[in-house]
């Protein structure tokens, strides 16, 4: 039977895609908890509490929409994701902005120093022989 074709290419780096772990977790009414995750005007991700999810998004800015149902904040609960910490402290509704980077590339590892000019400087080169004046007549 034909082999499957193989998978296309992945995108160009520059529709680099961030893949970052969330976890809302920690209220004590969970069930009132909902929330809505928007990277650069795109839907990423939503859903409640506890949650825990990998998400992917492409750099830039991104805006999490937090819901509770019953109007007295997140109890305690935490959206964490991408290095970020909100919470919803009191009300229904709330939002918070936050920039999604790329996890920097590793260091480059430092290139070798050239080696420092040996203190002995080397001899000028001698000039060069001039030959014999021709015998006088």
């Amino acid at each position: 039977s034909a082999s499957p074709s193989p998978p296309p290419p992945s995108a160009s780096p520059a529709a680099l895609s961030i893949e970052f772990q969330v976890t809302v977790a920690g209220g004590s009414y969970p069930s009132e908890v909902s929330w809505t995750l928007m990277c650069s005007g795109a839907l990423i991700g939503s859903g409640g509490a506890p949650y825990s999810g990998t998400l992917s998004a492409p750099p830039g800015e991104c805006t999490l929409d937090m819901n509770d149902s019953y109007g007295d904040g997140w109890n305690g609960d935490q959206w964490e994701g991408a290095g970020n910490t909100f919470t919803l402290d009191s009300g229904s509704y709330g939002s918070e902005t936050f920039i999604l980077i790329p996890p920097s590339p590793p260091p480059p590892s430092a290139s070798p120093s050239p080696p420092p000019p040996s203190a002995s400087p080397s001899p000028p080169s001698p000039p060069p022989l001039q030959p014999p004046p021709p015998p006088s007549a």
